[in-house]
Order: C-alpha cells, then sequence, then structure tokens
C-alpha cells in the first residue's frame, strides 16, 4: 500500500503546476499513473511507447477528451519508464492501431469495436470511464476525480496476452 501512495504522490508532484482546465489537469493525471503502470508490466513496456488516442469524430465529447489528451502529451511525455508519444485514431480507422502499444479510449464510443481490435494486437487499452473496464473491453480505467482509482480488467488484459505484477494487482482494484 505504501509503494501505490508513492506512486500517487509522484504523479501529483510531478503533474504541470498549471492547467488551462479540469480536463487538462486530468489528463496530465492520468498520464503520470499510465506512464507508472506500464512499468508492471510482465515485461515491462520501456522506450518510446505510441499511444493511439481512440475517439469518435462527430461526438463532442470525445472528441473534446481526445484533444486534451493529445494536449497534454504534446509530442511526447516522459512517464515512469517510458515517453508517451500520441496518435490520434478515428474509431472508424481503427486499423491506424497498428504499431501503438496503449490505447487511451475515449468516451462515447463503440468499447467493443476498440477491443474488438486492440486485443489480437495486444495493445493496451485505458479509459478514464470505469464501465470501460468493468465491462472487460478495456484493459485499465484510470479515474481521478478527488482520488485516483486504478481498475484492471481480468478478462481483457488475458484477451489481449497482457500480465500486470503481482505486486501491481495487489494495490488496484480488479475486476
Amino acid at each position: 500500500m505504501i509503494h501505490f501512495r508513492l506512486l500517487i504522490a509522484s504523479a501529483v508532484l510531478v503533474m504541470p503546476t498549471l492547467t488551462s482546465s479540469a480536463a487538462a489537469q486530468r489528463s496530465d493525471n492520468t498520464i503520470q499513473v499510465l506512464g507508472r503502470a506500464l512499468s508492471f508490466l510482465v515485461p515491462p513496456f520501456s522506450g518510446s511507447i505510441t499511444v493511439a488516442i481512440v475517439y469518435e469524430p462527430g461526438n463532442q465529447a470525445s472528441v473534446a477528451e481526445a484533444e486534451a489528451m493529445q494536449r497534454a502529451l504534446r509530442s511526447g511525455i516522459r512517464a515512469g519508464g517510458v515517453t508517451l508519444r500520441p496518435r490520434m485514431v478515428a474509431s472508424n480507422a481503427l486499423a491506424q492501431l497498428d504499431g501503438a502499444r496503449v490505447a487511451f479510449v475515449t468516451r462515447g464510443i463503440n468499447y467493443g469495436r476498440v477491443s474488438a481490435a486492440a486485443g489480437p494486437r495486444s495493445i493496451l487499452t485505458v479509459s478514464s470511464d470505469r464501465r470501460c473496464a468493468t465491462s472487460g473491453q478495456c484493459v485499465m480505467s484510470i479515474s481521478s476525480g478527488g482520488r485516483i482509482q486504478i481498475l484492471v480488467s481480468r478478462a481483457a488484459a488475458r484477451a489481449a496476452n497482457l500480465r500486470f505484477n503481482t505486486s501491481f494487482l495487489m494495490l488496484v482494484t480488479e475486476v
């Protein structure tokens, strides 16, 4: 539990102190937590990682969340032991997931369709929407309202052939 608290505390400390909005702050927080979580994969991700930001064209909330995530990632940001580099991917062009190791799934899209495209490619899917993980469509959800909560879907992780270190699984909620 102490290690998890240190993980969260370090994520908060390295967040930029000035953000333009609450959404930007949540995006920054999500990125830092995600970067550290990737180090708990077996084997851990390292180096430069492409993060596909999957959004639904025409859905204002999905597009806004995707744009906030892209702004937070800039042209690449160091988080944990990786450098996360963004790539916007429309939900109607999921073949563009090729080469990505992580897919950030925005709210308001068809989670099942993204999961079906990402799983066979062993892409770690993550969303700010808990329902994506609880439905088994995302490997992980990171909620950062007032308190950071991480959910990991066993089924989605298994479908993507991804495995987390046991010590990490003791610190998060598995569904």
